[in-house]
């Protein structure tokens, strides 16, 4: 998985840089209308990766009509290749969870942004493209499984107890409640760079509606532990699809 990841990456950093040639040489063409130029904006959105899903925000400062820099926030889960949530139908009052399933994966991204246009909007309505990059800190947070289990021991009343996939005579009624072993995560320090195209085709120049396409690094000192008998990895790459919305505005 890790080779396969590592030619999309390959392919995806080919069509950054052949694109950026390209449409560089069309900052040139200048708009049909007046475009306002702001000092700051304000944007946040949803982000679905190639492993799992997520929300963002940034706060912008615009150092010229082509250029910006920001902080940006992420909060994403990741999920390993492997999870395949099962339902015990055989109980009626089960709820699915995630055989050998150890850990979910939760990452808390906080960097810098950087973003500049390569083709600016030509009449209110069209489409600018843009090219950005971020680095930062990755927040690791593994939080373990907790999992409702009926056993002889507790004469078939439901137990919550922590899931070891390895312990006997269990039979797992689906998992626990969300925030059950929150206190027990474990937070793992690591880097991310982020790098992609941002598309914005809002008709109104104080406002901000787009999309962006790019890939995501995130590296960790040591494997992040999320499945049970399964390659875990410590250096996740991700190709992803962001939604953003957010304003402008001068000071």
């Amino acid at each position: 998985m890790l080779c396969q990841s590592r030619k999309i990456l390959g392919v995806f950093l080919i069509l950054i840089l052949g694109s950026h040639f390209e449409l560089t040489a069309q900052l040139t063409t200048d708009a049909d209308f007046k475009r306002q130029v702001y000092d700051r904006d304000f944007t946040f959105g949803a982000t679905l990766n190639t492993q799992g899903y997520g929300i963002n925000t940034r706060y912008g400062f615009l150092t010229s009509g082509y250029s910006k820099s920001a902080i940006e926030l992420d909060i994403v889960n990741i999920r390993h290749p492997k999870e395949n949530k099962t339902y015990p139908d055989f109980l009626s009052n089960s709820s699915g969870f995630v055989f050998g399933r150890l850990n979910s994966l939760y990452v808390v991204r906080t960097g810098y942004y950087r973003e500049k246009i390569l083709h600016d909007k030509t009449d209110q309505g069209t489409v600018s493209v843009s090219f950005f990059y971020s680095g930062g800190v990755s927040w690791g947070l593994l939080k373990p499984i907790f999992v409702q289990v009926q056993t002889q021991e507790s004469n078939n009343f439901l137990v919550e107890e922590r899931y070891d996939p390895t312990a006997p005579d269990r039979i797992i009624r689906g998992q626990a409640q969300f925030f059950r072993g929150i206190n027990e995560t474990t937070v793992r320090p690591g880097l991310y760079f982020k790098a992609g195209f941002y598309f914005d085709n809002h008709e109104q120049d104080e406002r901000v509606r787009g999309a962006e396409l790019g890939v995501i690094i995130d590296a960790y000192s040591s494997e992040m532990t999320i499945m049970h008998d399964a390659i875990n990895n410590s250096v996740f790459i991700q190709l992803y699809l962001g939604i953003n919305f957010g304003k402008k505005w001068t000071l």
